[in-house]
C-alpha cells in the first residue's frame, strides 16, 4: 500500500476512533456530571434545611432558658403581670436573630394565659394547651408541637418550655410561627422541601400545592402532584423528617441538541480533513514525510536537530524557516521563562494590594444592620465604600500624591468610624511639602488596617494619628495607635522581616508595604517601634516629584 492510500486509510480509522471517543466522553461526562452535582446540591440542600430547623429551635430554646435566669421576669410570670414592655425588653435582640415572624405567649400551669399575644378560639385549642401544659411538666424532650387551623388549612408550629423559680414550674413560655413563615427562614429555593413531625403533619414547606392535599409519601419513592412527577428522598431525624422532592425529568433536549450539532461538526471536520490529506499526499508525500520525520525528532527534545533543506518549492521555504525557529528556541525559552516568573510576581503584587476580604465581609454586614436604623448614613456608607474599591482596582493609576492618597484613606477610616461610632477617633496632618510626592496607591492602607486588628485587642478605644513630614529631603509617615497588644517580639520580627527581599513569616501585609515602595524609592525603609503613647509605623524615603503614573 503506498503513501497515499496508508495515509488516507489511517486517518480515515484515526478519525472514526475519535468520533466514537468523543462521543462516548461527551455522553458519559455529561451524565455523571449530572448525577455528580444533581447527588451534592440535593445532600447539601437537605443537610441546610436539617442545620436551619436545628438552629431555630436551638435559638429558640435559649431564649426560654434567658428567661429562667431573669429573676424580674420570672417574678413578673408568678405575680400574673407581664407587660408588654418588659417582653419587648427581653426579646427584641432574639426578634433580630431567628428573622421570622412569631406570636409570643406565656401560660401559667392552670393553661391559663399570662401574656398573650396570638388569640385562638376555637376550642381545639384548650386541648394543645393541655397537651403542652403535660408535655412541660413530664420534661418531655419534644419542644414542639404542630398546631392546626381549621379555618386556613395551615398550620402553626408552636415551640415551649416550661418556666421555673426556685426549682418549681411556675408555667411556660410558647412561640407560635406560620408554617407560612417558616419557608424564607428555613428552606432554600433550589428545589422542593417539606419538614414534617413524627405523624407527617406539614411544619414547613415551599410547595404549597402540598398543602391542599393529604401527606401520604412517608414510604414512596416517587410521587404526583398534577401532572408533574417526583422522585422522593426522605431524611429521618429523631422527631422529624425532611423530605426532598426532585423532578423525573428526561435528558435535556439542549444536551441532544448540541451532541447532534457536535456530531454533524466532527463529519464535516472529517470529510473536509480527508479532502485536503489526500491532496497533500499526492502532491507532496516525498517531501511530505521527509518534514514529518524530521519534526518527529524535533519533538522527541533534540532541539539540535535541523529540517532537510533539499525539498522542492514550498516545503524548502517551510524547512528554512522551522530551522531558523530552531536556532532561537533555546532563547525564547529562557526569555519566555523568565516573563513569566515577572508576570506571576506581579499578579501576586495585585492580589496582594487588594483589599482584606475580612473588611468587605465587615462591610457589607454593617450596611446590612444600619440600613435598619440610619438610612441616610447607610447611604452614604456605601457611596464611600464604592468610592474605595474603584480607586483600589483603577488600572489608570498606580502611584498617587500623598495628599489624594489620604483622602481615601480618611475615607476608609470614616467606615471603621460608621461602624466603631466614638470607639473609633483619628486625625490626619499632613506637611506641604509632602503632599505632591508620589506613592503607591493605597499603599498605607494595610498599616491603618493592623492598628484596628490590634488596637482594639486590649483597648475599647482606639486612636489612630496620621502624620507626614519633610525633613533634609527625607520624607517620613507615620500611622501611630494608642494599642499595646504588639508584643516586643513581634515587633523585633517585623523590624528584622524589613531588612530582608524575602518574607518568610506571616507579616505579610507589613513586608509587602516597604516591597511596594521600594519599587519606586529602592531607599525605602520601614521601623516600628512602641512608646508611651502606643505603636509607630514609620516609612521614610528620598522624595521623588512625578506625574501620575
Amino acid at each position: 500500500m503506498n503513501f497515499q492510500a496508508k495515509l488516507r486509510k489511517e486517518f480515515m480509522v484515526f478519525s472514526t476512533k475519535l468520533i466514537m471517543v468523543i462521543v462516548f466522553l461527551f455522553v458519559s461526562v455529561t451524565v455523571i456530571v449530572n448525577l455528580v452535582n444533581n447527588n451534592m446540591n440535593k445532600n447539601h440542600s437537605i443537610e441546610f434545611v436539617n442545620e436551619s430547623f436545628i438552629n431555630l429551635t436551638d435559638k429558640i430554646a435559649s431564649q426560654i432558658s434567658s428567661h429562667n435566669s431573669d429573676d424580674e421576669y420570672i417574678q413578673a410570670i408568678q405575680d400574673n403581670h407581664v407587660s408588654r414592655k418588659l417582653v419587648s425588653s427581653t426579646d427584641y435582640s432574639f426578634s433580630r436573630t431567628i428573622n421570622v415572624r412569631y406570636d409570643y405567649d406565656v401560660y401559667d400551669m392552670n393553661a391559663n394565659p399570662v401574656y398573650q399575644e396570638s388569640y385562638h378560639l376555637m376550642p381545639q385549642y384548650i386541648i394543645y394547651l393541655n397537651i403542652i401544659r403535660d408535655r412541660v411538666r413530664d420534661k418531655s424532650p419534644i419542644k414542639y408541637i404542630l398546631y392546626p387551623s381549621f379555618k386556613t388549612h395551615t398550620a402553626s408550629l408552636i415551640y415551649y418550655g416550661g418556666l421555673y423559680k426556685n426549682a418549681e414550674l411556675i408555667g411556660f413560655d410558647m412561640y407560635s410561627i406560620d408554617i407560612s413563615d417558616l419557608v424564607y427562614a428555613l428552606l432554600p429555593n433550589t428545589g422542593d422541601y417539606v419538614i414534617t413531625d413524627r405523624f407527617d403533619g406539614i411544619i414547613a414547606t415551599n410547595n404549597y400545592k402540598l398543602l391542599e392535599k393529604s401527606l401520604n409519601f412517608k414510604y414512596a419513592k416517587n410521587y404526583t402532584i398534577d401532572t408533574t412527577n417526583y422522585h422522593v428522598t426522605r431524611v429521618e431525624k429523631d422527631f422529624y423528617s425532611i423530605y426532598f422532592l426532585e423532578k423525573n425529568i428526561s435528558l435535556s433536549r439542549s444536551y441532544l441538541i448540541v451532541f447532534s450539532l457536535l456530531l454533524v461538526i466532527l463529519l464535516v471536520v472529517v470529510a473536509f480533513s480527508n479532502k485536503i490529506i489526500k491532496k497533500i499526499a499526492k502532491e507532496n508525500a516525498q517531501s511530505f514525510e521527509s518534514i514529518i520525520a524530521d519534526t518527529n525528532t524535533v519533538s522527541k527534545g533534540n532541539l539540535d536537530h535541523r529540517i532537510n533543506e533539499n525539498l522542492d518549492d514550498d516545503f524548502r521555504s517551510l524547512a528554512i524557516n522551522v530551522n531558523e525557529m530552531l536556532e532561537h528556541l533555546n532563547s525564547e525559552i529562557t526569555l519566555n521563562k523568565e516573563l513569566s516568573e515577572t508576570n506571576i510576581i506581579f499578579e501576586k503584587r495585585k492580589l496582594d494590594a487588594q483589599f482584606n476580604p475580612h473588611f468587605l465581609y465587615n462591610s457589607l454586614e454593617t450596611i446590612r444592620y444600619s440600613m435598619q436604623y440610619d438610612v441616610k448614613g447607610t447611604e452614604k456608607y456605601i457611596l464611600d465604600l464604592t468610592a474605595i474599591l474603584r480607586y483600589s482596582i483603577s488600572n489608570d493609576i498606580n502611584y498617587s500624591s500623598v495628599e489624594n492618597d489620604l483622602t481615601y484613606i480618611n475615607t476608609y477610616l470614616e467606615l471603621y468610624k460608621f461602624r466603631f461610632t466614638d470607639k473609633l477617633t483619628y486625625s490626619i496632618t499632613t506637611s506641604d511639602e509632602v503632599k505632591d510626592v508620589l506613592i503607591p496607591k493605597l499603599a498605607i492602607q494595610p498599616l491603618v488596617s493592623n492598628s484596628i486588628k490590634y488596637g482594639f485587642t486590649d483597648s475599647l478605644h482606639l486612636c489612630i494619628d496620621i502624620t507626614t513630614e519633610m525633613i533634609d529631603n527625607l520624607c517620613y509617615i507615620r500611622v501611630r495607635d494608642n494599642g499595646s497588644s504588639m508584643t516586643d517580639e513581634i515587633i523585633n520580627e517585623i523590624n528584622q522581616i524589613c531588612k530582608q527581599k524575602k518574607n518568610p513569616t506571616n507579616h505579610i501585609g507589613v513586608h509587602n508595604v516597604l516591597r511596594r515602595f521600594m519599587i519606586l524609592y529602592p531607599d525605602a525603609l520601614l521601623n516600628v517601634w512602641r512608646d508611651k503613647e502606643g505603636t509607630v509605623f514609620e516609612i521614610t524615603f528620598k522624595k521623588k516629584l512625578k506625574t501620575y503614573v
